[in-house]
């Protein structure tokens, strides 16, 4: 299998217990098939421990919580007591996997860290430098998917060229989202739509206000009506790698729905939403937290990350493609 992912990755690692936030709390922990019948095989302490804290949802088996959200195999260091005791290996996958996101196509996967991690954050978001991938062949078993190979490889051209574009430091930031957009409807073949004529980001900051909060920090920041203290040429670098970040993730998605626009779209708007977000914030380093925390509220919630998806696949009024180069100028 042929295996792509950012070229940091080789260097990323978890802060564990100094990290300022931790993974293993507010949101569930799917525990795959294998894993679960491997904890249930132990027969010492911690696997008596692991059958305890099993539990099923909605037809998934996951880890219980604390009533404050902790996982129950979290101590009070911030660490996991099964990872302390067996190794990493001894992890169910997701656990293994965490940050980190992957999508299988064909014979092809792609490993992209979350913007949720504070550690990933340090090494992708706040670096300096252009993002470079890099693709290794390994001994995975392959995934086969059943997916349009000529559609695929006209996605994935389209999709080098997105990505080189919106690392070129010669076109203002505005600029490149707008080309962008026109890129993906070159590919669908989809013509302009009209213009709305109202304000269009004050509805999409009032759309992320209706959707499920997960921790008080996001609900405190969406409320915030701070003057402007960071220079657009201080958030334009972030607002590059998000960009990057949603593009590299989402676009070959597009292969099985047919259509790469809402997922340019779903780009455009994250960097437009955070944008104005960010426009509050004295620091960089403040800004990255804002990014980081709509990470964690909109990526792992898979109920808000749809309804974002279907509300940009629409093609007329705010929401359209029209819509959004609107507001890239607002």
């Amino acid at each position: 299998m042929l295996v792509t992912k950012p070229v940091w990755d080789r260097e990323f690692c978890c802060m564990a217990s100094a990290c300022p936030d931790t993974c293993c709390a507010g949101w569930e922990i799917v525990v795959d098939d294998v894993s679960a019948d491997r904890f249930r095989a132990m027969e010492d302490a911690m696997g008596k421990r692991l059958q305890q804290s099993l539990v099923t949802v909605d037809g998934e088996t996951q880890l219980k919580r604390h009533s404050n959200g902790r996982c129950v195999l979290l101590n009070e260091h911030n660490l996991c007591d099964l990872y302390a005791m067996y190794g990493e290996g001894a992890l169910c996958r997701t656990c293994r996997l965490h940050p980190r996101f992957v999508a299988d196509y064909g014979a092809r996967r792609e490993i992209m860290p979350g913007l949720s991690c504070p550690a990933w954050i340090e090494t992708y978001l706040l670096r300096g430098e252009k993002v470079t991938f890099v693709t290794e062949e390994t001994d995975d078993p392959i995934a086969y998917t059943d997916i349009d190979a000529s559609l695929f490889f006209q996605l994935y051209r389209a999709r080098t060229s997105a990505l080189d574009m919106l690392q070129d430091p010669a076109l203002p930031i505005n600029e490149r989202m707008t080309r962008l957009l026109q890129l993906a409807q070159e590919v669908d073949g989809e013509e302009e739509e009209v213009c709305p004529q109202e304000k269009i980001l004050p509805a999409y900051l009032k759309k992320l206000r209706s959707l499920e909060v997960l921790t008080p920090q996001w609900r405190e920041l969406l409320c915030q009506t701070n003057a402007e203290s960071l220079a657009e040429e201080d958030i334009a670098p972030l607002l590059e790698k998000v960009l990057v970040y949603d593009v590299f993730r989402f676009f070959l998605r597009g292969v099985y729905d047919g259509r790469a626009l809402p997922w340019a779209k779903y780009a455009v708007f994250h960097a437009l939403v955070l944008r104005r977000l960010c426009r509050g914030c004295t620091t960089k380093e403040r800004a990255a937290e804002v990014i980081r925390l709509y990470s964690k509220e909109i990526e792992h919630n898979a109920e808000n990350q749809e309804f974002l998806h279907r509300a940009l696949c629409r093609r007329s009024g705010r929401w359209s493609a029209a819509g959004l180069q609107k507001a890239i100028h607002e």
